[in-house]
């Protein structure tokens, strides 16, 4: 992964909650609500006439255009917390999204967006559901930044088979992505990457892409270049603060990586606590 340069990201960029998306909607929804007045019109021009109706269907529109920047808005808050979650969330935790979303009438579904649930159940080795949920999310929700985090997703999927071929392909399509330019969406990038280099054992290409993890200005980004250097005992200065170690450490812990936080107990003890780096995956 190429890490943008911090000046280029717009940490508040939006995924869901994206101006053209809401106009989109609103114009949308303006053409739906003048169809129904046409054809309550329709029905007896002399006695309903379109000027005695047009005022309340202004009222309408207009109550719709707050409602559907709200809904968008609760989206967008909904997506980073799922990505957050899948990344760093204990079990408990992503089981109570899960649930969460299991609870969701089938109607707001239409106008949700399951990428991030497809995230948790990656978290959660769900390859299976997370494909489905992949493949379920709303029409109503893509394109734009959108596309580009379900193409995260879907190379999270591609490193959860756990081949040499599919972690390949996972590394491939992770450089691929272009920079998002939002927060959560390229922590979760770097996840999915720092996670995949692991299993794929690349010492390499693990001290290329600590280079670039590294020098971000997003301490959480800075976490798993912890992880590659400690993993693949890098010859590199420990510049970590004793803060991003901890949060590496649980980090490590909440994503089940027994012997990942092993060697970071050790490295947090001190450089004599280091064992050689084992041969499996984490």
């Amino acid at each position: 992964m190429d890490e943008p340069d911090a000046r280029t990201v717009d940490r508040g960029a939006p995924l869901v909650a994206t101006g053209t998306r809401w106009l989109a909607f609103v114009v949308g929804e303006g053409v739906v609500l003048y169809g129904l007045g046409s054809a309550y019109v329709a029905v007896d021009p002399t006695k309903h006439p379109m000027r005695s109706i047009a005022p309340w269907l202004l009222i309408g529109w207009l109550t719709v255009i707050v409602v559907t920047y709200a809904m968008l808005r609760g989206e967008e808050s909904r997506l980073a917390r799922e990505l957050r979650t899948a990344r760093s969330g204990s079990a408990a935790m992503r089981a109570l999204v899960l649930d969460r979303r299991e609870k969701t009438p089938p109607l707001l579904r239409w106008l949700s967006t399951s990428i991030g649930m497809a995230a948790v159940l990656l978290a959660d080795s769900d390859r299976s559901n997370a494909l489905n949920a992949l493949s379920a999310s709303s029409v109503l929700m893509s394109g734009g930044r959108l596309t580009l985090v379900r193409d995260l997703v879907a190379a999270d999927a591609d490193r959860a088979a756990g081949t040499k071929a599919m972690l390949d392909r996972c590394v491939a399509s992770l450089r691929a992505i272009p920079p998002i330019g939002n927060a959560e969406a390229e922590r979760y990038r770097a996840h999915v990457h720092v996670k995949a280099l692991l299993e794929q054992a690349d010492v390499d290409a693990g001290a290329a892409l600590y280079e670039d993890l590294v020098a971000s200005k997003d301490e959480e980004i800075r976490v798993y270049a912890v992880w590659l250097r400690v993993w693949f005992e890098l010859d590199a200065p420990a510049s970590a603060t004793d803060g991003e170690m901890r949060l590496a450490l649980l980090l490590a812990r909440a994503q089940g990586a027994g012997e990942l936080a092993k060697k970071l107990e050790a490295d947090i003890a001190g450089p004599s606590a280091l064992q050689s780096p084992p041969s499996a995956s984490t």
